[in-house]
């Protein structure tokens, strides 16, 4: 496990687990093995969730097919306001060479939104456990759902909503250090 900078050591692996990870842009393209992957959804199908209901239904995109289908939509989609294709273009594939996408919807109500989110939050940190990083990627694909109903067809269930989408994949080139993190906490 990689030590986080401007971190006091902890020497428990989930602390370090959440403390390492981050969200990736890019990935190395190496695939996931079968056994981390059920490890990663495992981890989010145990996920906090109210009154039990566990309401998710988790799609996971792995196939070569699967992935590039999934791009091709993708690079369809218009840019967001105030980027530029340049700044566009820095990002590279749009995929960011992941091997997997995992998709979370469940249908509305309750607390299904917060456990969705919960469960990608779970999916993560198993993730990071196994030096696997994940990249969060919920708005571009909510905004390519709004656009192309047949691929939202196609992934999410009928009478579902999408509340999560991450990308996995082990760590591309060298990331920047985000440093410590500061925030306001207050002890009463």
């Amino acid at each position: 496990m990689t030590e986080v900078t401007g971190v006091r050591r902890y020497y428990h692996e989930t602390i370090q687990s959440i403390l390492a990870r981050r969200s990736y842009k890019v990935f190395d393209g190496r695939p996931i093995s079968d056994k981390a992957l059920e490890t990663i959804v495992t981890a989010g199908l145990y996920a906090p969730t109210g009154m039990n209901r566990q309401p998710w239904h988790f799609t996971v995109i792995r196939s070569k097919e699967g992935m590039e289908k999934f791009g091709k939509a993708r690079r369809s989609l218009p840019l967001p306001p105030g980027i530029s294709p340049e700044v566009a273009a820095k990002f590279g594939d749009p995929l960011r060479n992941a091997p997997v996408m995992i998709l979370v919807s469940a249908k509305d109500g309750g607390t299904s939104f917060e456990d969705c989110c919960l469960a990608m939050e779970n999916m993560f940190i198993a993730a990071a456990s196994l030096g696997i990083m994940s990249g969060w990627d919920h708005a571009t694909v909510k905004d390519l759902f709004d656009l192309d109903a047949g691929l939202k067809a196609e992934l999410i269930p009928e009478g579902y909503t999408l509340y999560a989408a991450a990308f996995f994949g082990y760590p591309g080139p060298a990331v920047k250090d985000r440093g410590e993190r500061k925030g306001t906490v207050a002890y009463i």
